[in-house]
């Protein structure tokens, strides 16, 4: 039997995070279902928000976080986050991670306040974590290592059960308090930027241990994605691109965003999504920087340069193709400003959770940011209960029977994966209607899975597609074409 302090579900920057904080508590395991920097934060580009000059404020911050969730935002939680952001810049700092002297201006902020490493911001600070990880000793990590269900007994949370690599069988890791950061659900939408095991398993772990989830409808979609396949996901073009000239032109060459929204490429992703997506019916849309000192674009974005330039185009030369593309989770499992679920001994932290910060659309680099604030935040409320967990024994809360699963093979789990991303992209994708939605819904239930990961997907599909039909009218990134008025 296996067993820890603390078992986090989870690599990314908010699994290691909350991984590193509760090493001075006392043991921890890390699970990934695949390998360290596999995680989406390894790409991310942007950067993460946070106001660090005098000619910036708090209230400055709160207000573009609000205004872009669309009023659904929990403004205690929008406000927690972006008074403790310098905080979490300072931890960053602290572990080796290293920001540049300028901030970087993004889409719906009033002033440039995302703080950047480089043009791969994601990538920097999560080789920084695995570093420090390394070293920890009271920290394990496990790879190749996929949750198939949590342990629930006498009404509270005592671990997950595992299945290693490519076995079947399963088994049970006890902990004391388990915290779930395995990141959003992207790949239930044939496009997306999120890595290839972004399935949503978190948020199936959590409804088969009896919680419901929040803000489900409020899938973000990116705007400026290279329009190139590769190996199931799609390259990011970061907004600071726009934030630093870059237009969005029509097959044309002409701009075309200021015709819908004075803000243009500024202007929330959940309007520039829209649009593109609509420009698209007319023909291709690209990201111009052509315009832009060739010498200062390699200079400024040297990573994204050398990607785009494999993928064969030019920044400096060329238009790159572009589509909107799924991208981030504002809803998910809901916590309290602790990151403590409604089940005793779970915490969420990171995508999979809803703290209430992003309301019906994310600000930009406000992501990063939530992962590392409310980690601190997970790891200052275990912190206080310690004297509690020396005292309560580990090897009494196991069942004694683990869950049956099957396992089909491994081109069939991904053929019906690839299927139910076409119908969601197609139906419940960045423009929805009521009949959409119901034909998503029946074809997805209809797919013959008996795997358990699609069935994870099957499920938290259905969470989606429910949401998005108990909201029958427009709110940020959730649009419906045939609201009624």
């Amino acid at each position: 039997m296996k067993q820890t302090d603390y078992l986090v579900v989870g690599a990314g920057i908010a699994g290691l995070t909350v991984a590193h904080l509760l090493s001075r508590f006392g043991s921890v395991l890390v699970i990934t279902k695949g390998e360290l920097k596999q995680a989406n934060t390894y790409w991310a580009q942007g950067g993460i928000a946070a106001v660090l000059e005098k000619e910036d404020s708090l209230e400055s911050h709160i207000k573009d976080t609000l205004e872009t969730g669309c009023g659904h935002c929990e403004e205690e939680a929008v406000r927690h986050l972006v008074e403790h952001a310098p905080k979490a810049i300072r931890f960053l700092r602290d572990i080796g991670v290293r920001f540049q002297k300028e901030p970087a201006l993004e889409a719906g902020h009033s002033r440039a306040r995302v703080w950047r490493t480089s043009d791969f911001t994601g990538q920097d600070i999560l080789d920084q974590l695995v570093k420090v990880i390394k070293k920890e000793k009271q920290v394990a990590v496990s790879e190749s290592t996929d949750a198939v269900e949590l342990i629930v007994h006498n009404g509270q949370c005592r671990g997950c059960f595992v299945r290693m690599g490519e076995s079947e069988t399963v088994e049970p890791i006890n902990a004391l308090h388990t915290i779930l950061a395995t990141g959003g659900c992207g790949q239930l939408f044939g496009r997306t930027t999120n890595t290839i095991g972004s399935g949503g398993d978190g948020l199936a772990l959590a409804v088969h241990a009896g919680l419901e989830l929040a803000d489900m409808e409020f899938m973000q979609f990116h705007p400026t994605a290279l329009a190139k396949p590769d190996n199931g996901r799609y390259f990011l073009l970061s907004e600071t691109l726009r934030g630093f000239g870059a237009r969005i032109v029509n097959h044309q060459g002409q701009p075309f965003l200021e015709k819908f929204d004075a803000r243009g490429e500024m202007a929330p992703r959940d309007l520039l999504s829209r649009t593109v997506y609509f420009e698209l019916m007319n023909g291709p849309v690209y990201l111009d920087m052509r315009h832009i000192d060739p010498a200062a674009v390699k200079k400024r974005f040297p990573n994204i340069y050398k990607r785009v330039k494999a993928y064969g185009f030019d920044l400096t030369k060329d238009l790159a193709p572009i589509t909107p593309v799924a991208h981030y989770a504002c809803g998910g499992v809901p916590t309290d400003l602790k990151g403590a679920t409604k089940l005793p001994g779970l915490f969420a932290v990171g995508e999979v959770a809803c703290t209430g910060v992003h309301g019906a659309n994310r600000l930009a680099s406000n992501s990063l940011l939530e992962a590392v604030v409310f980690s601190q935040a997970v790891a200052i409320a275990l912190e206080r209960s310690l004297p509690m967990d020396q005292s309560t024994p580990l090897d009494a809360t196991i069942p004694a029977e683990p869950p049956q699963i099957l396992i089909e093979p491994i081109g069939q789990v991904m053929g019906f994966g690839q299927r139910i991303g076409n119908i969601m992209w197609e139906n419940a994708g960045i423009v929805r209607t009521v009949e959409g939605l119901s034909k998503a819904k029946q074809e997805i239930a209809t797919i013959p899975a008996r795997d358990y990961r699609v069935q994870h997907r099957q499920l938290v599909c259905t969470k989606i597609i429910n949401a998005c039909l108990n909201r029958p009218q427009s709110l940020g990134c959730h649009y419906m074409s045939d609201e009624i008025a």
